[in-house]
């Protein structure tokens, strides 16, 4: 197989901008939109969430399913991700629609729909996407830089997703009522389309030609049970599969307490959150991206995975109840080590496409798509479970938002849940990283 001609590398990540940008607006103002701003009852919003995320959590199998089938009538998945993103696009503008039902019954019903399709868009893009990293080559250091290129061109797409809709109120954000929140976020949402759909368009046509030169000839008839089954005997994919869930619930709780952390704990405003802290982060991530990729050519992916995952623990548990209060630069050391750590996420995927190969040479199949199709229901299913975890610990501690400022107890409960809570899950993520013994990648 030849070597990956240099350009390949960001076209495949490219299609990440829209979807991470889309996935991040989701998480921070849908909830917001639909209640405050369109008055549907939480209680409602919750359940129509709750019911689409385990929609998204089964979809993934599904439609790993579905795409064997494609994959069977030759259909590339270039072709199936352009597809998804055009759903993806056009379920997001009438996600945020202002044209939107005001009564209580049928705004559930249009959520309800609107955000499946929201996640299956979603899905038909994220699957056939994280399936070509295993396809495009079987060289382990060309696959760590089609997937760091993946995770860098997704954190654009955070940083895109995260700003904005509230780039549409700027210098009205004191006086806005229902009204005009409504257009700024259908506009933003109009705005993330066009992004989607751009992004997608561009990864499908720059790669389609690599990936009529390495389309398998092997079967790709649709897995029986067994097959199934046999994934999840697999210990060392079980493993990463463990690892992936306990991550994925540390790394919800912390988003979901990060902001609730800054403020009432370490008393920084909003602005210096968001300014500088949150963008540190960001580039501390893509800085050290270049880094894990030299690291894992001379340990590895295993162990430095295992290093930055459990690295990640001991510093929330060590840091986070120890930074000080009322001062911004402690945080930003620490935001920097976080990023750089966190850069080496994209290991833990790579380490999949490993097994998938090997898999292959017993088997004479690719089932990267039921692969990653497995990986990913278990990470959303473990957001579940972590939303749930999330509300029930702020019960318990008391919290209320509305405030300026809490109790030390109250101080010490978020402290446990975004530093020790989380941490935990990382080492125990770690651990599971470091136990799994992953086939070796194949050089060519």
């Amino acid at each position: 197989m030849k070597a990956i001609k240099s350009y390949l590398y960001p076209s495949y990540g490219l299609a990440s901008i829209g979807k991470v940008a889309v996935e991040v607006t989701l998480q921070l103002y849908l909830f917001d939109y639909y209640t405050r701003i369109l008055g549907l009852s939480p209680l409602l919003a919750g359940a129509a969430f709750a019911v689409a995320i385990l929609w998204d959590a089964l979809s993934d199998i599904i439609l790993s399913a579905a795409l064997f089938k494609a994959r069977t009538h030759k259909i590339p998945y270039s072709f199936i991700l352009w597809i998804g993103a055009l759903i993806l696009a056009l379920a997001t503008v009438l996600l945020f629609s202002t044209i939107a039902p005001k009564t209580q019954w049928l705004l559930f019903i249009y959520l309800l729909l609107t955000y499946s399709l929201v996640n299956t868009g979603m899905t038909l893009l994220d699957l056939p996407q994280s399936s070509l990293s295993a396809e495009l080559s079987h060289r382990a250091d060309e696959r760590n830089k089609l997937l760091a290129a993946k995770m860098g061109f997704g954190i654009l797409g955070l940083a895109v997703g995260s700003i904005l809709p509230g780039l549409f109120l700027e210098g009205a954000q004191e006086n806005a009522n229902n009204t005009l929140l409504a257009q700024a976020r259908s506009s933003a949402a109009w705005v993330l389309a066009i992004i989607v759909t751009t992004s997608a368009t561009l990864t499908a046509i720059l790669i389609r030609s690599r990936e009529k030169e390495t389309e398998h000839v092997s079967a790709t008839s649709m897995p029986t049970l067994q097959e199934v089954a046999r994934i999840f005997q697999d210990r060392p994919y079980r493993k990463i599969l463990i690892a992936g869930v306990v991550a994925a619930i540390g790394r919800t709780i912390n988003a979901a307490l990060a902001l609730m952390y800054y403020r009432f704990v370490l008393k920084l405003s909003e602005e210096a959150v968001t300014l500088k802290i949150f963008p540190i982060f960001t580039l501390s991530i893509i800085a050290s991206i270049p880094f894990w990729i030299w690291v894992s050519k001379i340990y590895g992916k295993r162990r430095p995975a295992y290093a930055a995952v459990a690295g990640l623990g001991v510093m929330g548990i060590i840091a986070y109840p120890l930074l000080p209060a009322g001062e911004t630069w402690p945080a930003l050391c620490i935001s920097t080590l976080g990023g750089v750590l966190c850069g080496a996420v994209f290991l833990v995927e790579s380490m999949i496409t490993d097994m998938i190969d090997h898999d292959e040479d017993q088997t004479g199949k690719r089932k990267e798509a039921l692969y990653f199709a497995v990986w990913k229901s278990g990470a959303k299913i473990a957001r579940a479970f972590a939303f749930v975890a999330v509300g029930i610990g702020l019960e318990l501690i008391g919290l209320d938002e509305s405030v300026e400022s809490v109790s030390r107890g109250i101080e010490i409960g978020i402290i446990l849940l975004f530093g020790v809570l989380v941490g935990l899950c990382f080492i125990v993520s770690g651990g599971f990283i470091y136990s799994a013994k992953v086939p070796k990648a194949r050089s060519v």
